[in-house]
Parts: structure tokens; sequence; C-alpha cells
């Protein structure tokens, strides 16, 4: 079963699954466990170094219902037991339970040829536990500020694609699916983008299928890899610019925007330019129905002749990139018009590619799109199609929003909510990034692995809100005690970690770790509670011939578990 290409599809899902706090079991058709991922344990913590693949599911419950149930129920475990495995195998709808505080969603798919899959999430109560609920008795645990990440990716106006190092289509959103015509978010699972493609124009019907075509050509040539955005032509004249970012695992993010209206404007301007060239007596015509577009579009146009004159240039042109009215109005040269804005400071922030790209010949001669970061702190895509004959039209369009809002989900992606450090699988990149610094310029680091001493006493005293004040604390200690060129990070629960750069003797990693150690052993107050935990460090040091961030992350948690036998609170490094 090791080598079923559908369970290292679920495998690769649950790694996904990890980065939105959600958790993943697998289990075989005879109920015994297959594959999990490491989110089950925060959920179901007694479950860590005890399930094994090949376990049966009922004593997987018979573990948890023994933690969770009192004295008076113990007696009736049996029962509970029975009752967990029926549901399990009869289950075809999600339904909710309370568990320590939190309200638990869990679902449960039928996967053929597998068994069955379950996934559980979480979420703070607002409110006490309505009757009947607590009836249910069912594994979940942790807190989560990216549990609703999914509905966050379903409320944004684009369609979101994710898809692994095969490119096979691992998640999509419900813009995506409205854009392609899914009515089934796990129908795309496993499906090439190329399958979906073909399926939308095939669900439309026999047509005009000219467009379909070049659109599929266009496809696999830009799909190879995630490269420069590309744009295909969908049924009833709809159209989607796709825009590929990569992440360090091999797994590929593409975002659909509909530009369909943007494609309709550009077809009105582009049969506007035709129709005044081929016929002069409508040329006054034309071009006042051309003004009046330009002039209420929401892009800014311009339009350059084939001897580098701005002929035509939009209100929005003028407004998006602050161009005088009478410096326009005398129908400059673009070369008048960069240089114009390059003596302003306006191309400081683009990169040289942009530049150079501009200085010869001011980009005319070839289809291209960029992004230019203003100095008011605006992003313009600014995009180019060359005219046949000569010139070229130029569109510039205000992309900030949209930006940022691509920030703050990379930010919700890489950030834990609680203490807002980088999250355990960003803090991986930066170490493998890290560690090719290494194989390149031979700049040594440090990797410190920080476990809380005596933090569960707290919490379990004082509730999850003076518990969660004090990670942040904690979390506020580390930032502190690091370096500007450091990387702090929560890995989860009571765990952090530091990748110190920049550092290849012991000494100045043990001295940091006692610092660490220092910093965090001083006493708080927290909602007039005094409050003193401790902590245990492991450190290891880079060296030439490490190659996997997770090796050296799990050398450290060796180290740090080294430093709590030797007694706490002090400092253990890997290997003396």
């Amino acid at each position: 079963m090791s080598d079923d290409p559908i369970l290292s599809l679920i495998r690769s899902l649950g790694d996904t699954l990890d980065g939105l706090d959600v958790a993943l079991c697998a289990f075989d058709e005879g109920d015994h466990a297959l594959a999990w991922n490491r989110t089950f344990f925060k959920f179901f913590p007694e479950h860590e170094g005890h399930v094994y693949a090949g376990e049966p599911y009922h004593a997987n419950l018979r573990r948890f219902y023994t933690e969770r149930l009192d004295a008076q129920e113990l007696p009736n475990i049996d029962r509970y037991i029975a009752a967990g495995v029926e549901r399990h195998r009869a289950q075809t709808r999600p339904y909710n339970f309370e568990h320590r505080g939190l309200r638990v969603h869990v679902s449960s798919l039928p996967i053929a040829g597998v068994g069955r899959v379950r996934v559980w999430r979480a979420e703070a109560l607002p409110q006490p536990e309505e009757p009947g609920d607590a009836n249910i008795h069912e594994p979940g645990y942790l807190r989560s500020p990216f549990i609703e990440s999914t509905e966050l990716f379903d409320r944004i106006p684009d369609g979101l694609m994710i898809c692994g190092e095969d490119h096979r289509i691992q998640w999509v959103n419900e813009p995506f699916m409205q854009m392609y015509g899914l009515t089934d978010r796990a129908a795309a699972t496993g499906l090439s983008f190329d399958d979906i493609y073909r399926g939308a124009w095939a669900a439309d019907g026999p047509g005009d299928m000219a467009p379909f075509y070049g659109g599929l050509s266009i496809l696999q040539e830009h799909m190879r890899f995630a490269g420069a955005p590309f744009e295909v032509p969908l049924p009833h004249n709809r159209w989607s610019r796709v825009i590929a970012k990569q992440g360090s695992d091999g797994t590929v993010f593409y975002a659909h925007v509909d530009i369909t209206e943007f494609k309709r404007q550009q077809h009105r301007l582009a049969q506007a330019e035709r129709s005044a060239r081929d016929n002069e007596a409508q040329l006054r015509e034309k071009s006042i129905l051309l003004e009046a577009t330009l002039e209420s579009m929401d892009q800014g146009v311009a339009r350059i002749s084939a001897t580098g004159i701005v002929e035509l240039c939009n209100r929005r042109a003028l407004e998006l990139l602050e161009l005088p009215e009478e410096l326009m109005a005398s129908k400059p040269s673009l070369a008048h018009v960069l240089a114009f804005l390059r003596a302003r400071g306006e191309f400081d922030l683009a990169s040289q590619e942009v530049q150079s790209m501009l200085l010869h010949n001011g980009g005319l001669d070839q289809l291209n799109v960029y992004d230019r970061p203003r100095p008011d702190g605006r992003i313009v895509e600014v995009q180019t199609v060359p005219i046949k004959g000569g010139g070229a039209l130029r569109t510039f369009t205000d992309v900030t929003q949209r930006k940022e809002a691509e920030q703050r989900i990379r930010h919700v992606a890489e950030h834990d909510g609680l203490t807002a450090l980088l999250n355990r699988s960003a803090f991986l990149q930066a170490l493998q990034a890290a560690v090719a610094d290494v194989r390149r310029q031979g700049r040594g680091f440090a990797v410190l692995y920080v476990d809380l001493d005596g933090f569960k006493p707290i919490n379990d005293r004082f509730g999850h809100a003076v518990g969660d004040q004090l990670l942040a604390w904690v979390a506020s200690q580390l930032a502190q005690a690091a370096r500007e060129d450091d990387v702090v990070a929560r890995l989860g629960g009571d765990e952090f970690a530091l990748l110190q750069r920049g550092v290849s003797d012991r000494d100045s990693a043990y001295r940091l770790g006692e610092r660490l150690v220092q910093a965090i052993g001083q006493p708080t107050e927290i909602e007039s509670h005094f409050i003193q935990i401790g902590a245990s460090v492991g450190v290891v040091m880079s060296s030439p011939d490490a190659l996997d961030a997770e090796e050296l992350l799990r050398k450290a948690d060796s180290a740090m578990y080294l430093a709590k036998a030797s007694g706490r609170g002090c400092v253990r490094i890997y290997g003396t």
C-alpha cells in the first residue's frame, strides 16, 4: 500500500492541511490506520508515539476515551467505542461537537480503493455549548487562527488552484469552481489544469472551438513551469489571466483572475483603431467614441505611434502616473515622457530588468506585463501590446489593493496567529535557505530549539487565556534577544525555534541559548497572576555537509531533550 498513488496523494494532502491547522487521518476498508499528518497529534496528543499503520480504529478510540472520560463515565467506555466505530463507518455529513472549550468540526469521506479519510478543524466557542451537543464524544484539540482559511479563500474574488510537483490539483476555491464550471470541489482533485480547461469547453457543447485550441496551446506551453502570467480564453467570450507562484517544496499556487471586461475594453479599442484606419470618412466619429470610452475606463491607456509619439493618453493614466496635462497635450515623444518620469525618481523602485527594458526602445517592441512600484506606495501593472504596423498600446492598472490582499494571504499562511512569529513551515523554508547559503558562501549558522518548562501546569491552572498571553510574552522575549538578521518561529504548542545567522563557533550559540533561558525565566505578571516558567534549549551548528532543514531541526530537538534530562533550564549543544 505504501506505493499506492492514491495514498501518496492523501499524504500530500495531509502535509498541505498542516499549513491550515486541519487534522487528517486515513483508514483502510477494515478500519485500520493508514496515514496521518502532524496536526493530528496537535488535536490528539495522546496518540503521538502510539498510533501505527494497521492499528484498529477501536484501539485508537480506546486510547482517546481513556483520556477524555471521567471516573463515572469510564465503565461505559466500550459503549462509547462501539458508537464511535459505528459513527465512523456510517458518517456522510459533517457535524460539530464541543471539546476543551472549542467547537470541533469533523468530516468523513469514503475513498475508493482506500477506505475512509477523516478531517478535524476547530474554533473557539462563541458561547456555551447548546443542549444535545455534549452527548457527542469525539477527539478535538488546538486553537487555530487559520481554521477558517478555506472560507477566507472562498470569499476572495479570484480563483485559486494549488498543484503539487506533478502538476496535479490538490485544492481549488469556490471562485475557481465557478470560473471553470465545476460543481464539486473534490472532482478537481488529482486532475491537471489541462483536464479542467478541456472540461470547461466540453461542457459548453459544439461551437467555435478556435479560441479553445489557441488557449490550450498557450496553457500547455506555460504550465510546464511557474513563470510569467498568461491569458486563456473561456467559453462565452470570457478570459482568465493565470498567475503562478512556486513554493520551495514544489507546490505551485495559481491565481485565476477574470479579465473579461478588460479584454472586451481592449477589443473595443482595437476595433475603434481598425475602423479609424480603414475608413477615413469615419475617423472623427470613431475618435470621439474612442475618447469617450477611454475617459470612462478605470484603467490608464496610452497609444504610442510607430514614430514613438504618445498620440493618446486618457485621464486615468494622467492620474495614476501624476503626469501634467499640458505635457501630454503637447503630444510628446515617449522618450521625453520617460525622461521626465526618470528625473522625478519614478523608476527608482523598479527592477533593473524593467529599467533596462525602458531604456531600450521604451519596451514597445514586444508584448510584456510587469508591476511597477510608485514612489507614493501604489503598485501599477503596466501592459504593453505591440500594434501591427508599428507602435503599441500601453495600459496602466492600479493593483495596489490586490497586491495587499495577496500579501495578507501570504502572511496568514506563513505566520502563527497568536504570537505573530513565523510558523513551522515558514521557518523550515528559512532554514533550508540558510543551508544553501552555507554551501554557496560558507556562512555558518546555529539552530536553537526552545521548549518551555512548567508551561502546562500554568495553562491548566489559570486557563488558556492566560496561557496564550504567556506564549505571546515568551515570543516577545525571544524576539528581543534575537538580532535583526535572526529568524524566530513558533513551531507549535509551547515549542519555539531561533535561527542564529552568521555564526560558526559554538560559544556564540551557547551564550545566546543562555540569554534565552535567562529571559524566559524572568517572572512576569499576567492578569494579576505572577508567573514564572523556564526553558530548555537545544542547539545544533551548521555544517557544509548538512543538506536537510528537517534533519537539523530534529538534531536541535534531540539536544533540547538532553537539556531537559539534565535538569531543565539549561542549554545543550548537539554532539557534545
